[in-house]
Order: C-alpha cells, then structure tokens, then sequence
C-alpha cells in the first residue's frame, strides 16, 4: 500500500495551525548580540546576528 494514500489527520492538522513565533523586541536582541560579541561566543553572536536581520528585514 502507498504511503501517500493513508490519511494523517493529526499531521495535517499540526501542519494548518502552524504559526511561527512572534520575533522578539530589537533592543533585547541587540543587547544579546553585544553580550556575546564580549565574551567572545562566536555561535551566539553568529545567531543573534542572523536573528536580528530577520528582525530589521521584516521591518523594512
């Protein structure tokens, strides 16, 4: 039997509701990106970074 012809209902009602979490406020990301540029945290500062770009292009 396919695969693709048994019904998930509870996949395909996790997958309609989905929504992505709201971006937090820019002044606590910005705030975190310094922290972790200060105490040299490349992976934090790399995820902050992109995270604040998210943000800033979201706002243009």
């Amino acid at each position: 039997m396919s695969t693709s012809t048994i019904s998930r209902p509870t996949e395909n009602a996790a997958l309609r509701s989905y929504r992505p979490a709201p971006l937090p406020p820019v002044e606590r990301v910005v705030d975190r990106l310094i922290a972790a540029r200060a105490t040299d945290d490349r992976y934090g500062a790399r995820l902050f970074s992109k995270l604040l770009d998210r943000i800033l292009e979201g706002a243009a």
